[in-house]
């Protein structure tokens, strides 16, 4: 049997502490957060913050399909009723800090 000694120092306990924290705050916002549906349209701006992710990131996911949109003309939309139903059925999609 062979053990190994791992140290961390109180900055990065800090930093994973932050990390848990976020990641459940995030997790309960989206199962806790109710569909109002005036104010269901959200730009790929809005969606890309409401997901904790780049908008860079947004379209690379929209185009590999990973997030269903609407396209009115040239205009992007996103259903915030439908990303929080794809959010609370995949948990790791919301990010819980910008990268």
């Amino acid at each position: 049997m062979s053990f190994k000694l791992i140290t961390h120092t109180e900055k990065d306990l800090e930093r994973m502490i932050d990390l848990v924290i976020n990641r459940l705050r995030k997790t309960e916002f989206i199962q806790q957060t109710p569909i109002n549906l005036t104010e269901d349209r959200l730009s790929q701006k809005e969606t890309a913050a409401f997901l904790g992710i780049s908008v860079t990131s947004l379209i690379s996911w929209k185009k590999k399909g990973k997030v269903p949109y609407y396209q009115i003309g040239r205009s992007i939309f996103f259903s915030k009723s439908e990303l929080l139903k794809l959010a609370r059925k995949n948990p790791g999609l919301a990010q819980s800090s910008r990268r």
